[in-house]
């Protein structure tokens, strides 16, 4: 274990003799639940090293409710080339598998794994569920991306990550009434699994399956009670998905086009969709309208053609408050194409956009397209602004129409390199494009604030 010093943090100067300075311990005066408190805010390295300030704080840390495991910042090491793969996979395994060894909580909140890992981990990877399951947690989420995007939101996932088994080898268990929330990303599990979960999990209230390869037909049975939310993103080899689920209030879902999934659900309040099944829903949004009645959020992930398009006409959405759209952008088409989905949303709140841009930069003239009152709206965002054509012209149709607009946020970062090293990266393009964001401020509505990142 790595050496230390003991943090000044925990003494406080008592008094001065002629031989030295004497310092008295306050902290270690506390209770034991609140000192596993205290090192539960800790990383799981930093919690460990307190173990060395004293016998009373030895086993302290091996108490601790969450067991976080993330080890993002040693990828992105690997992807620079500062350090090998081939020698922190090992050195990671050990680190987990000597924690729980130690390890001596009766339960645990939380077991969290981030780290790219393959099919010669496998045997590890059951013991670490097995051991979750066993010490009844209430998170468990096991991601083994290798850290080239961000899979949050509709961020693009990476098209070469590696992914493992989940084997029903690791799901011995009869019923697990802790487990609450369970995610799998990068994980190559069944919908035979997924559903042996939800069957065996009744308090299950979230599940969340991110490239998964393995899963082609799930069926969430009605016996899921306590499901709310359920996402399914990236898995491009589902066919079906079926829906049991009466208390179910957010869907996300990224991939081809499926039949409509709900069977047995009350009408959704936040839907996120993306990918081929998007192009399918968004035609056909009449024809679902009474069910998507009570949403108060919709993301909608599309990629942008070439021309402009059509839309058929939207449905009124009087209860959404908040809306996203999540665009793969080119400068021949025009954002406004979308104006008629805005102003289906009469007490709409917060708008954001969220642009991935391709192709090369095209000149274009604007279009200019009247503007209806946006009455509620009073927040838009729009992420990876770059000052072209496009988005100053959706910018200026929203700026001229939400009249009561407070706060305007234009980002210029990329979205795909949100939360990597690279996110605050100062390039030629960025400096350009906070340029134009800062024209925009002189068309802002009164008492309205721009901020340009």
């Amino acid at each position: 274990m790595e050496k230390t010093t003991r943090p000044n943090w925990i003494f406080k100067k008592h008094r001065v003799h002629k031989e030295g300075l004497c310092l008295e311990d306050q902290i270690s005066g506390l209770p034991d639940e609140v000192l596993v408190s205290i090192l539960s805010l800790l990383t799981m390295k930093e919690a460990a090293r307190t173990s060395l300030l004293s016998k009373r704080w030895r086993y302290m840390w091996t108490h601790i409710k969450g067991l976080n495991f993330d080890a993002l910042h040693i990828i992105y090491e690997v992807l620079l080339g500062d350090k090998e793969l081939e020698v922190e996979r090992p050195l990671y395994l050990s680190w987990i598998n000597q924690v729980l060894k130690l390890y001596n909580g009766p339960t645990i909140d939380e077991f969290r794994v981030q780290f790219n890992l393959d099919e010669s981990c496998e045997f590890d990877i059951d013991n670490w569920v097995n051991f979750a399951i066993e010490k009844r947690v209430k998170r468990l989420e096991l991601d083994f991306f290798e850290g080239r995007g961000r899979t949050e939101g509709y961020n693009f996932p990476c098209t070469d990550s590696i992914t493992n088994h989940l084997h029903s080898l690791s799901l011995g268990f009869t019923s697990c009434n802790s487990l609450t929330n369970l995610l799998l990303a990068h994980v190559n599990v069944t919908g035979q699994v997924l559903e042996y979960f939800l069957t065996n999990c009744p308090f299950l209230e979230q599940l969340s399956v991110r490239d998964s390869g393995s899963l082609v037909n799930l069926k969430v049975p009605d016996l899921s009670l306590k499901l709310k939310r359920l996402e399914i993103l990236y898995c491009f080899n589902v066919e079906s998905i079926e829906i049991f689920a009466m208390n179910l209030v957010s869907f996300k879902y990224f991939g081809r086009k499926i039949n409509l999934p709900f069977k047995s659900v009350q009408e959704p309040v936040e839907m996120r969709i993306g990918g081929d099944y998007c192009k399918h829903l968004i035609y056909n949004l009449v024809g679902i309208s009474t069910f998507l009645s009570k949403l108060e959020s919709l993301t909608l992930g599309l990629t942008f053609p070439k021309s402009s398009i059509q839309f058929a006409k939207f449905p009124v959405f009087k209860k959404l408050k908040q809306l996203e759209l999540v665009i793969t952008a080119r400068d021949d088409a025009s954002l406004i194409d979308f104006a008629p989905l805005i102003e289906a949303c009469p007490f709409l709140y917060k708008f954001v956009l969220q642009l991935h841009w391709v192709d090369p930069i095209l000149r274009r003239k604007r279009r200019r397209v009247a503007s209806s009152p946006h009455l509620y709206l009073k927040v838009v965002e729009l992420i990876g602004f770059v000052g072209r054509t496009i988005d100053v012209e959706l910018a200026m149709y929203l700026i001229k129409g939400a009249v009561m607009l407070e706060k305007i946020t234009l980002d210029t970062r990329e979205p795909l390199l949100e939360g990597t090293p690279w996110e605050f990266e100062e390039t030629k393009k960025r400096v350009a494009a906070r340029k134009r964001a800062q024209k925009l401020g002189a068309e802002l509505p009164a008492g309205a604030t721009l901020l340009i990142l």
